[in-house]
């Protein structure tokens, strides 16, 4: 007498119907954004509101946290909002779908009739899950040991950041063609799905994963150690610096530099980085006196100092390819006064916002 199967693989009851949809395919491509789903159900009404919600919502995002004059706040409740009609609509996908099929046998969860694109989604969430879930213990084990190890490498080996997408690519691949299929009219068609859908998922998570390092050399993120540029800056401030290899410091411009050596030679306990306001460039000529501050023969305005300087320098040109930078609190500063002239080349980027804490967040520009 031969043992019935484990489990029996999904056979939707309208498999006859040409128009027969899976609820768990549907949560698979709102996966991928809000709308899919809805659209594969024929819902175009409904999958246009949930693009169109999600867009609108990454845009102000966006805008409210990374532009100089974007509120932060705003920008964090756009956060959670993104996350909320994310998962809401994942679990609207699947309903449409097991609504529109009207059958009271389906389960919701398939743990009797399993699905092979539930065990896409596990596997999603993990790679080996989907293998568990479809009674592959020990490839479940394998797949999931290996991406747990893949996950910890990832952090301190950036040259094969490309590894844990393409695991759980080939552990949805591998579940998908290795389940046991009955007959469905749409089997052609959900394989070039499965396709598509394991050369996006193996793109997207390299795009993801090699993401924060380009960020990175677009805008970085530092925190305030001292009072030198009070009241502009405080101690604690978050700000965001933006680094590209155009730029061109300003006078009044805010920017953050490496640490020269000569710095350190003064004092060996400086930080890596400093912040400092631009005062004078290349070829402008620059002079202290009285507290007051001339640039080219003139004195400048400086209504974000915290005090008249206490301390004089003569007048002086700056030279080519350096900068005269000076903290706006200007007696209790290390800067352009105590060690001379900043070389363009240690300039990290223009300092353009304070984002963190959210009752101090302004722009520097």
């Amino acid at each position: 007498m031969s043992k019935p199967p484990l489990f029996s693989a999904v056979s939707p009851p309208d498999a006859t119907n040409s128009q027969a949809k899976d609820p768990w395919l549907a949560v698979n491509l709102s996966m991928f954004f809000p709308g899919l789903g809805q659209w594969y159900a024929n819902k175009n009404q409904k999958a246009t509101i949930w693009a169109i919600a999600q867009v609108i919502l990454i845009i102000v995002t966006i805008w409210s946290i990374f532009s100089p004059n974007g509120p932060v706040s705003w920008g964090l409740g756009g956060i959670v909002a993104l996350v909320i009609v994310y998962i809401s609509n994942i679990f609207d996908a699947h309903w449409t779908v097991y609504d529109s099929r009207q059958n009271n046998s389906l389960e919701k969860i398939p743990r009797k009739q399993k699905n092979p694109w539930f065990a896409v989604f596990a596997n999603r969430i993990m790679p080996g899950l989907g293998q568990l879930y479809a009674d592959k213990v020990r490839l479940g084990i394998i797949f999931l040991t290996i991406s747990q190890i893949s996950l910890k490498m990832d952090h301190f080996l950036t040259n094969i950041l490309f590894l844990t997408p393409l695991i759980t690519a080939i552990a949805i691949y591998h579940v998908y063609h290795t389940f046991p299929h009955q007959f469905h009219p749409h089997r052609h068609t959900y394989r070039s799905i499965l396709a598509l859908m394991v050369g996006v998922i193996f793109t997207w998570g390299i795009i993801c994963n090699y993401f924060p390092d380009w960020f990175h050399q677009k805008i970085e993120f530092f925190q305030i150690p001292s009072e030198s540029m009070l009241p502009t800056l405080a101690i604690g401030d978050r700000i965001f610096v933006s680094q590209s290899g155009n730029y061109q410091a300003e006078r009044g411009d805010i920017i953050a530099f490496r640490t020269p050596e000569k710095i350190r030679q003064l004092d060996p306990t400086s930080g890596d980085f400093f912040i400092k306001r631009v005062i004078a460039i290349a070829g402008d000529t620059i002079e202290i006196r009285r507290g007051k501050v001339y640039l080219n023969r003139q004195v400048i305005q400086e209504p974000h100092t915290a005090e008249l300087a206490n301390y004089e320098i003569e007048f002086m040109t700056v030279p080519p390819k350096t900068l005269f930078v000076l903290g706006d609190n200007r007696n209790h500063s290390f800067d352009s006064h105590a060690w001379g002239f900043l070389p363009e080349s240690y300039i990290v980027g223009q300092a353009y916002k304070v984002y963190w804490p959210l009752d101090r967040v302004q722009s520097l520009l």
